[in-house]
Order: C-alpha cells, then structure tokens, then sequence
C-alpha cells in the first residue's frame, strides 16, 4: 500500500499550488520551457531541437560576444550546416540532418566503503543523429559509447516521429525510453532508485529503452498526455534477489502520463507543472507525482513522489525535494533532500525496512556555450554507515 504520510505531503503540495502552475527539471524551470520545447523527443532528453541548441548555447555567463569569439562559435553553426545539407524542391525542404552530442566525465568516491578510492572515468558519450525528410516525420537515433554497468541498460535507441495532422496525437515508434515521471540526467536520483543495506540499487537504469509505440498529445500549452505499450525485454533484466527479474520477459508494459501547465503567470509564481504517470507490467507497479515551480524568476523549487510495488515482494517510497537559486545567468547553486525507504517480504514474517538519505549541495555551471561544470557535495546515510563525499562533472554538449 502507498506510504499515506508520502502521499499526503504530495496532495498538500498539489492543492496549495494548482491555481498557479508551469514546467520540468532544472533547465525546464529555468528557462520556463517544456523538455519538448528544447529536444526532439516528446519526453525531453537526445538531440536538441533549434530552439534547444540555441538556449544553452546562449545561456551561459559568457555568450557569444566579441568578434573574434564569434567566429569560433560559427564554427560549430547548426544553422549553417543544417542548410548545407538540405535539399530545397519547389521552395520546400525535401530533407533536413542534424547531428548533436553529449560528453560528461565525473570524478566520484562510492558510498559503500569507508576507505573507497576516488575514481576518475567517462559517465557519458552518446552520439544523437537526426533526419528529416519532410514535416510530417522524423528519423532520430543515439549511440552511448560508454560501458553498459547497470541491469537492463542498453547502449541505442531509435525511434520515428510521426504528426500527420496538428489536431492528431504525435506517434513515436521503435525503441526509445516511455514517458514516466521525470527523465533527468542524474542517476544518481531517488526517483528511479530504491533503498538497499549499504547504498540506493538501480530500480531503472540510466537511459532505459524498450520497444514499443507511444501517443503524445501536445498541442496546447497547458497540458500534455502520453499513453503507450512496449516491450519488456531490457525491464526483465532486472531482478530483486539478485536472480528473479522484476518483470517476465516479452510481457507488455503499459505506460500514461499527465502534465499540467496553469496558464497563470504573475510576479510571484512565475512559472511552474505538475504532474502524475503510471508504468505498468504484471505484477509491477511504478508511479512517479511531481511538481516543479519557478518563484520570483529566482527560486526553483522541484518535488517528486515515487512509489513502486512488486506484488508480495517489495515496496518502495522515495521522494526527493530540490531547491534552485538561479544566482546570474548561467550559474544554479541547489540544495537537495532525497528519502528512500523499502520493504522487502523475505517470508510472511520476516519483513526487512530498508531506508537511505542524502543531502545534496551542488552548482551547475554554464561558463561559456557547449561547456558545462557540476559540483556537488553529498552526504548520504544507509542502514549500515553514514559518508560524505564530493563529486564533480564535466559536461560537453552539442
């Protein structure tokens, strides 16, 4: 059953915010911008649209300026490149390619042991392509060159985009992850994390896919809905007890979410979302509520709810609440608490309480366009210790 206490603070939040509404993670919040307003997927994260390209590479502290930087930048011009490579017919583009990349290199201590050693290797290197041979569809893939460490993580997705008539839903077919709660690039988050002895285990892995097909209705500004069904292939990799997997093999999964933008901006709330989804698969469970809201153009302030069943097997209640301080452009100093706690059903009578927390104090840094810097100090209690460690990033992006 749903931890009530959990739920409760998810509705409180809910009904104290739902008049005034707007957005998703950090830069969504910041920039007041739908994930889809800035990449080609509906649910955010892969190669970036136009208008995606141009926020991030505009919105560092240091944009292009002088002249002589400018050219550098041109170098890189998706602009410029874009229009080399189409192909015009009756003053219509016949065909559209686009390229783009993210690269992040972190330095990090595990958790688990005391006397752990400082490990220095590439989180990240995924490749994305895009082809667009008219405006009815698009052709969008991605490579992660990095090493596959997790249950169930694969390493490509790929997927075609359909919209045929602006009054019809987008259909999205191939193997791409579904639409459920937030896609973040930190995996390190309780959202898709579950509480274990001695640190949090992978609930889903990072950049998880399947195949499948999914509806997206996003033609108003207020609102978006997805509904799909996919494969399950890569979500039976993952077990509990480290041999049952969580899900049988080639059994649907069945997908929904729900987003929520109030069309109401004033000089407090200034932009903000909320929103529910559902992911299910037989006897598993997941569902994710969160909230995100935009104070002053100042202050961010994130909130999730996660909760997972496996049916006389395990139960998970996570949530995590994030702060943002957007300090000057391109710099977001946060603070965030995350609790996780599980029950795992050993026999009828032996029920095993597992719980984590962490505190997290970190800065995104933006310094100048395609460059990003992520510091972050956590501390982080389990079952079996507490532990404190720094951790920093290196994000190329394009």
């Amino acid at each position: 059953m749903i931890n009530m206490k959990y739920l409760f603070v998810t509705i409180v939040i809910f009904f104290l915010i739902k008049n005034y509404c707007h957005t998703t993670p950090e830069l969504s919040i910041w920039s007041g911008n739908k994930c889809s307003k800035c990449h080609i997927n509906p649910q955010g994260g892969g190669i970036r649209t136009e208008f995606g390209w141009k926020y991030l590479r505009d919105a560092s502290q240091f944009p292009i300026g002088k002249d002589e930087i400018k050219k550098i930048y041109e170098l890189f011009d998706k602009e410029q490149y874009w229009s080399k490579l189409s192909f015009e017919q009756e003053g219509k583009d016949s065909l559209g390619f686009s390229y783009g990349f993210d690269f992040r290199f972190q330095s990090v201590r595990s958790h688990r042991t005391e006397l752990a050693k400082r490990k220095f290797f590439p989180m990240e290197a995924a490749i994305y392509v895009l082809l667009k041979p008219n405006e009815f569809i698009n052709f969008n893939g991605q490579y992660n060159l990095g090493s596959l460490v997790f249950q169930g993580q694969d390493n490509w997705t790929a997927s075609a985009n359909i919209k045929i008539l602006d009054f019809l839903p987008e259909i999205q077919l191939g193997k791409f992850q579904p639409s459920f709660g937030i896609r973040d690039c930190d995996m390190t988050r309780f959202d898709r994390r579950i509480a274990s002895v001695d640190y949090s285990s992978s609930l889903f892995p990072p950049d998880y896919s399947e195949f499948g097909i999914e509806l997206s209705y996003r033609k108003f500004d207020y609102f978006d809905f997805f509904i799909g069904i996919f494969d399950s292939r890569f979500l039976s990799q993952v077990t509990i007890f480290g041999d049952r997997p969580i899900v049988l093999k080639h059994n649907p999964t069945f997908n929904s979410k729900f987003v929520f933008y109030p069309n109401v901006i004033n000089d407090v709330l200034t932009y903000s979302f909320l929103g529910t989804s559902v992911l299910v698969n037989g006897n598993f469970l997941y569902s994710s509520s969160f909230i995100g809201i935009n104070f002053f153009e100042t202050i961010g302030l994130f909130y999730e709810y996660a909760f997972s069943s496996l049916k006389e097997l395990r139960r998970t209640n996570n949530f995590s609440v994030k702060l943002i301080y957007f300090a000057s452009r391109g710099v977001l100093p946060f603070l965030m608490y995350e609790n996780a706690s599980t029950s795992l059903t050993i026999t009828s009578e032996n029920v095993w309480k597992l719980s984590n927390n962490s505190i997290v104090l970190g800065v995104r840094y933006f310094p100048i366009p395609y460059l990003e810097f992520v510091g972050e100090y956590r501390y982080f209690k389990s079952m079996e210790s507490k532990s404190t460690r720094w951790a920093f990033q290196l994000h190329l992006y394009y």
